[in-house]
């Protein structure tokens, strides 16, 4: 198994992230349709560099073998659709959104067998673009829920990612590893709320 080709539905924080990894590993695209592909294709500013990945409307990226979505939570029910147009039978997808449910929505629109459970750390703020510092950031965490946690799939996932700058482990306990982060998240934001104020 081999992914040649990745969509990433999301091109923000985290999604500038990988376009900034694999921009010349892969035929990569980012989805966009009418006026976000307009803006989309006037190319993403990362660190102070311009990157012009190609442009895909949800039918023309049909058929990709890795979709990562990386979109805001509150984004996700309204493109489903375009996830089920995306996806074929082969085609793997990595959820790396904030929470521990989008993989359970996005699983019952396409089918649980396409996803890959992930999560992603990573401090990117937008700032002139997106801004983050390779060399500090966790990366990107993934893994099958169950034996034989060094799958094909796994294998392709490390493959794709090595000699690319983007940070990433595989782990054999990739469910508490999400539940964890969501934990962590909920106090960072406990203390943001009632504590800082």
């Amino acid at each position: 198994m081999e992914i040649k080709t990745v969509a990433v539905l999301g091109a923000g924080a985290v999604g500038s992230y990988i376009i900034w990894g694999l921009d010349k590993k892969v035929k990569l695209g980012v989805i966009g349709e009418g006026e976000r592909a307009k803006r989309l294709q006037k190319g993403c500013l990362i660190n102070d560099q311009m990157y012009y990945p190609e442009v895909w409307s949800p039918t023309e990226a049909h058929g990709v073998d890795l979709l990562i979505v990386s979109l805001k939570y509150c984004s996700l029910k309204d493109v489903l659709k375009s996830i089920q147009t995306i996806v074929d039978d082969h085609t793997i997808v990595m959820s790396l959104m904030n929470g521990v449910d989008s993989e359970e929505i996005i699983g019952e629109a396409i089918g649980k067998e396409h996803l890959m459970p992930s999560l992603i750390k990573i401090a990117s703020r937008k700032e002139n673009g997106y801004r983050f510092d390779p060399e500090t950031t966790i990366g990107i965490v993934f893994g099958e829920l169950q034996a034989p946690y060094q799958s094909k799939r796994v294998q392709a996932i490390e493959s794709l990612f090595e000699n690319t700058g983007i940070h990433f482990r595989a782990s054999e306990y990739i469910q508490e590893e999400i539940w964890s982060k969501f934990i962590i998240n909920y106090i960072c934001l406990f203390d943001y709320l009632f504590i800082s104020s």
